[in-house]
């Protein structure tokens, strides 16, 4: 039976997570709580194999509990409301990574990989992420169905968009599909390294070898992107240098 302690200073998210959780199967709720004095109390109290553990809290943030537990032996699941700390996340050794509004199925499949994960390869897993956090610059975290992964931007070739997921087109051939919309990643891709270059995709522009006077984008690996009529001149001017990068 894997011990399971939710956080959050939400008592309608509380009351809503320990719901999901009570027909799970070899999960069981040893308490909930919404503060990090509390959560301190009852991990010291219960000794949880699992948190579920909300991010900003009233009297802190979940990284400073976990700040308070350097030789942890549980896992942690953070659940919040912001995507910009799943890089820190990483740091801290998180086992998964889910926004709010919290879906059932997402809880679910995270669930699942908590019973077929073994502890000590958990453990292993977060003492080779510290080695790691010097080189978490200009990375991307992308949660698949199967795990969160750190991403460089050089990785990325380009990335394509469908309705509510992303697809990532990586250097190796790999490909990462996300159940998230390109809009949030528009927002986490720098305009230094990424380009939109139409409604359903954006590009590394370092990979970009040439662009075809019909309107689309040739990549060094022979890879064709369409480029919008709305955003053709925007990239002709991206490409040249006349459109002021961010850096």
């Amino acid at each position: 039976m894997i011990r399971t302690l939710i956080i959050d200073d939400e008592p309608a998210i509380r009351r809503d997570t320990s719901r999901l959780m009570e027909n799970r199967e070899g999960f069981f709720v040893t308490g909930t709580c919404g503060t990090l004095s509390e959560a301190r109390v009852l991990i010291a109290n219960t000794e949880p194999d699992l948190l579920l553990l909300d991010i900003e809290l009233s009297d802190g943030n979940g990284f400073d509990l976990l700040e308070a537990f350097p030789a942890r032996t549980f896992r942690v699941i953070f659940i919040t409301a912001y995507n910009h700390y799943a890089i820190k996340a990483i740091k801290y050794g998180a086992f998964d990574y889910l926004l709010k509004p919290l879906e059932e199925e997402e809880l679910a499949a995270a669930l699942q990989r908590v019973q077929e994960y073994p502890l000590i390869q958990m453990q292993q897993q977060v003492v080779a992420r510290e080695h790691l956090k010097p080189a978490l610059h200009n990375r991307i975290v992308l949660r698949s169905q199967q795990y969160l992964q750190v991403v460089s931007f050089e990785e990325i070739w380009y990335c394509q968009g469908e309705g509510s997921y992303t697809t990532f087109y990586l250097s190796d051939n790999r490909k990462v599909t996300v159940s998230r919309p390109m809009k949030e990643y528009e927002d986490l891709l720098p305009e230094s390294w990424f380009i939109r270059t139409h409604q359903s995709y954006m590009v590394n522009h370092y990979c970009i070898e040439r662009l075809h006077k019909d309107g689309y984008i040739i990549l060094r690996n022979g890879t064709e992107i369409p480029v919008s009529t709305r955003k053709k001149e925007y990239v002709m001017q991206f490409l040249t240098g006349q459109l002021r990068r961010s850096s």
